[in-house]
């Protein structure tokens, strides 16, 4: 397997006390935000109540977006064209800003998550790889649901311990954009952490803490199975 992956998706959810989002507040926050390096943003949607957002869009796929619901924000960035370290730069002066434009002195919860994908070397179908290889499935699913099957892999939900902060969701499955990658999500829930105004590098650290997660755990529990077929007893 690869060892170097290729990141799709960034996110964060940042949850606050309920409150009511007012338009002229995010209309000057979008203007502070504009005068930033790291938070400008190309447009604004206020047409849905309740669910406004800032967003940019590069090329056909890479979007960019600052979501704003009754009790959270989210920042986002889909298809990404960055590295984390720099999202994570965009993340802490969005919020920094987001925070004091609406009065938020503290986040009771938030969750990272980071999509990525591995490209496999000794197979080319990454649903054999998953299905048949790595979960020994080899001739016992068809017989039963007798379809095609178009995406397969695991999901692992990996609770918080004192060890380990915050509960780690894990998709592990085949690329439906690419046959022969190997989709990885780690949706992280921190419901214990109290993030004050000051404190966003604790976000930070919780992204760098799951990123090591898939570098140092989840590739190397994939990469014991794609291995040659001769060296697979």
């Amino acid at each position: 397997m690869q060892a170097e992956d290729r990141p799709i998706h960034f996110s964060a959810e940042l949850l606050h006390l309920p409150c009511k989002h007012e338009v002229s507040v995010l209309q000057k926050l979008y203007f502070d935000l504009s005068q930033t390096r790291e938070g400008a943003y190309d447009n604004t949607d206020f047409s849905m109540p309740g669910r406004f957002r800032f967003f940019s869009k590069r090329g056909t796929k890479t979007q960019s977006m600052l979501l704003f619901l009754p009790d959270r924000f989210v920042v986002a960035e889909e298809w990404v064209d960055m590295p984390l370290s720099d999202f994570i730069g965009k993340l802490e002066a969005v919020a920094g800003h987001a925070m004091d434009a609406l009065n938020v002195p503290f986040l009771p919860a938030h969750t990272v998550t980071l999509r990525t994908t591995f490209a496999l070397t000794y197979f080319d179908d990454a649903r054999q790889f998953l299905l048949e290889r790595a979960c020994k499935q080899e001739g016992r699913l068809a017989p039963h649901f007798q379809r095609p099957i178009g995406v397969g892999g695991l999901r692992l939900v990996l609770p918080e311990t004192p060890e380990h902060s915050g509960s780690y969701n894990l998709i592990i499955e085949s690329f439906r954009h690419s046959q022969k990658e190997v989709f990885v999500e780690v949706k992280a829930i921190f419901a214990r952490q109290r993030v004050m105004r000051d404190g966003l590098g604790l976000i930070a650290d919780n992204f760098r803490a799951v990123q090591s997660f898939i570098t140092d755990t989840v590739f190397p529990f994939l990469n014991q199975y794609d291995i040659r077929e001769e060296n697979w007893a």
